[in-house]
Formats: structure tokens, sequence, C-alpha cells
């Protein structure tokens, strides 16, 4: 029963209805932003119901080019960039507050304060990249590689500048460092156990800080999911890589409200579908933390 209730939640309400609702708002304000005809909203509509039934030819206004087209481009660009820059988020707010948990550790236990300096000197960097404009980081990127810029290299600037990888790691340091003081983990920290400060692999002091942030962590990734989206259409605009963000610039040089609006919908639906994948992670493991994040 709770599994029907997430599919229900998740699935149908805040992916389907959430890309359906999201696509006809964004539309009903760009056809009024631009003082569209009446009867241009009757055949944006059609056009968006042959969209979604997955007609070969949906736009009446500008034939020629398909719904699968559209998704293709969408799941060959946009989705792969939003997922390994979502994986680099990750993985970077895991080191960042590995090493934060073993300062902390090193130097109330040991009364070491070299730790505490690294991570320091970690902080800053991380930091001064976060006040580094997102655009400025893509502009050097075109400039140096233009078109042939590799996708990882892209997802690494995506989380390290504009702030992503900033304020994850805070946020995971912070739970870490308020689950460094409670009972279960000081006497976790008496066994001998790896510090674990490059990393919070299980059976470290950092795993098992982690462990205990998991279940707040995962439903933090998932709210972090449309800023990602929105970074990685602004890469392929600035790339010129046949993503949803190029298609989506071409249509609004052109005027085409059939292909604007193809392209907000299988965007919507790709934010949908990657926040599902980590919601559904979050839900397998700690059920009862989905219901409270919920």
């Amino acid at each position: 029963m709770r599994l029907l209730r997430f599919f229900a939640r998740e699935f149908f309400v805040h992916g389907i209805v959430f890309a359906l609702a999201g696509t006809c708002a964004l539309a009903l304000l760009y056809l009024a932003s631009i003082g569209a005809p009446i009867e241009s909203y009757a055949e944006t509509a059609r056009s968006f119901v042959l969209l979604v039934t997955g007609s070969d030819d949906f736009s009446t206004a500008h034939p020629g080019f398909s719904a699968g087209r559209i998704i293709a481009s969408g799941a060959a660009v946009t989705l792969p960039l939003a997922l390994v820059s979502l994986a680099f988020l990750t993985v970077i707010s895991l080191s960042l507050s590995a090493a934060s948990s073993a300062s902390r550790y090193l130097a109330n236990r040991h009364g070491s304060r070299g730790a505490v300096g690294l991570h320091a000197a970690l902080d800053v960097a991380v930091s001064a990249l976060a006040a580094c404009p997102l655009f400025v980081g893509f502009w050097a990127l075109a400039q140096a590689f233009g078109s042939e810029t590799p996708f990882v290299l892209i997802a690494l600037v995506t989380v390290l500048l504009g702030g992503l990888s900033w304020d994850a790691a805070r946020f995971l340091s912070a739970d870490m460092l308020a689950q460094a003081d409670t009972t279960h983990a000081i006497v976790f920290g008496t066994l001998g156990n790896p510090l674990g400060s490059a990393f919070p692999l299980p059976g470290t002091w950092s795993g098992y800080l982690f462990a205990s942030s998991l279940p707040r962590f995962l439903p933090y990734l998932a709210g972090k999911v449309p800023a990602i989206v929105g970074a990685v259409t602004i890469a392929e605009i600035v790339f010129s890589f046949p993503g949803l963000g190029s298609t989506l610039l071409d249509a609004l040089l052109a005027t085409n409200t059939d292909l604007l609006v193809a392209s907000v919908f299988i965007l919507l639906c790709l934010n949908a579908v990657v926040t599902f994948a980590v919601k559904t992670v979050l839900f397998l493991v700690y059920p009862r933390w989905y219901e409270k994040s919920v």
C-alpha cells in the first residue's frame, strides 16, 4: 500500500501532473507576453495534445519536426549531463563533508590544527568557485575547447561554479557535525575505526556520520535537480549542443510556439525523471524518512 502511495504521489502527481500543468502554465504566460491572438491558444493546445499523444508531426504552424526528435535530443544530451552533474555534486559534497568531520574529530580529540587548516583552505577554494558566475566558467571553457568540450568537464563546472557544490557541502557538513555530538557517534568514535577524511566509506568515522545524515541529504539532492537541469540547458546553449537548451533558444528566436511548448514539456519531464530517481532511492532505503519529507 505504501508503494502504491509512493508511485501515485511521485510518478503521477509530482511527475506527470507537474509536467502537464507546468507546461500549460508557462505556455499561457508566453502567449500572453507576446500578445498572441485568441486563436493561437487553441492551436497551441491542439499541438500540445498531439505532442503528448506521440504524433509524428504535431506542429500546425511549423510542420516537419516530430516529438520523437525533441525527446531524443533531451535523452541524448540533457539527461546525461544532468545525471553526471548530480553525480559530481554528490561526490564533491561527500568528500568535503568527510574532510570537515575528520578535521573536527582531530581538533577535539587530539588538538590537531593541521587538519582544520587544510579543511579551511578547501572551504575557501570552494567558496571562491561558488562566487564565480556560472556563465563565466562556461565562457572560459567555450574559448578553450569550443563545441568539443567534454561532457564530464561541463558537468564538473556546472556544479563547482554558481554555488551548487558549496551549498551542498555546507548542508551535509552541518548535518554530519551535528551528528558528531550525539552519544552513539561518540561511542563509535572510541572503537578505533579509521577517520575516512577523504571519503565517508562504511566503517569509518565520517561514514558513520554520513549514514545518519543520508535520510536528510537525499531530499536535499532532489530539491537541487531543477537548478542542475537549468544550468545544463544554459551549457547546451553556450556550447551549441543539440539538446533541449539549444532547441528552446531556437524556438524563442523564431517565435515558434509549438517547438517552445514541446521543449518546455520535455524539459519538465526530464526534471521529473531525475527527481523521481532520487526520491526512489530515499523511499527504498528509508521509507519512514520519505514519509516525513513529503
